[in-house]
């Protein structure tokens, strides 16, 4: 039986958004990548439970071809 992993919730801001539509967008984006778990996507940030296989550069990449940027974290 394989252990269980933890996850890491992490809130991502996100540049560009500015309606239902691109929250639509985004969410698509970060549900591809593997290793997310989208909890919720506001305009202007998207909350996730990541884990420890995710890579944010994978994710940086979904959300940029969905025409947005990711900020970079504080």
């Amino acid at each position: 039986m394989e252990p269980l992993r933890e996850t890491q919730t992490e809130t991502l801001t996100i540049e560009g958004m500015t309606c239902t539509h691109c929250v639509a967008a985004v969410r698509a984006a970060l549900e591809s990548v593997p290793g997310a778990l989208v909890r919720t996507v506001d305009i202007g940030s998207a909350t996730v439970d990541l884990s420890p296989e995710a890579d944010r550069d994978v994710i940086r990449a979904a959300v940029e071809d969905a025409g947005f940027d990711l900020a970079p974290e504080a």
